[in-house]
């Protein structure tokens, strides 16, 4: 246990049966810890360390301040790849490097986990203190400085990673529903994935013209 391989494998057994929803951990939505069935992107990453022996934090932004930059030729299975500076930004996404180009992610855009090469993933980072059974013959670089460092207080103050979700009532055609929401520049966004979940829309994606297709019931 402890390898890269294992990081690895496990994340590959939820491939065509994980479902994306936003603020899924393996510990809610009566998930099971061994398999859940709903998850975010970041629990994603949070699940697969957890199985092969290792915690690591949750949320995009805590993941990076967790974590050192790498460069592309250093990327290795298990590594992790960002997709905004300094791990914020209100549509932020992470996944694992899954070798030869590609990697899995839990996304919403395919509404699960998938297995591809994708160019989503602009920061290449490498968590701290996390040491592979496989890497035990090299030294961990975990004191590398990152020279893309984003302010404590500015990232706090803004909380504008995948994980800053909250459940809002609304009353929707004269009935009261919960929906996932993200609280920007004084305005609340709701979740599509929730307003269909709550049977309000129908929401699916063309895979072939890549895009999502959005009707009201």
């Amino acid at each position: 246990m402890k390898t890269r391989a294992d990081i690895l494998n496990y994340a590959k057994s939820l491939i065509g049966y994980t479902n994306y929803k936003m603020g899924a951990k393996y510990y809610n939505y009566n998930n099971d810890v061994n398999k859940p069935k709903l998850l975010d992107c970041s629990g994603f990453v949070v699940w697969a360390y957890k199985m092969s022996g290792f915690s690591v934090p949750d949320g995009t932004y805590h993941q990076w301040q967790t974590s050192h930059e790498i460069s592309s030729k250093d990327l290795k299975v298990g590594d992790i790849g960002i997709k905004e500076q300094g791990g914020l930004g209100m549509y932020n996404h992470v996944g694992i490097y899954a070798g030869n180009g590609y990697w899995i992610h839990c996304n919403y855009s395919r509404n699960g986990v998938t297995l591809e090469k994708t160019d989503i993933f602009k920061y290449y980072r490498r968590f701290n203190n996390i040491i592979f059974e496989d890497d035990k013959q090299s030294k961990p670089n975990s004191n590398k400085k990152d020279d893309n460092k984003t302010s404590t207080t500015k990232a706090n103050s803004k909380k504008e990673d995948d994980e800053m979700i909250e459940q809002k009532e609304f009353i929707v055609n004269n009935k009261k529903v919960k929906l996932d929401t993200i609280f920007k520049d004084n305005k609340n966004y709701v979740s599509l994935q929730s307003l269909k979940d709550a049977g309000l829309i129908n929401a699916s994606y063309d895979k072939e013209n890549k895009i999502a297709v959005i009707t009201s019931k």
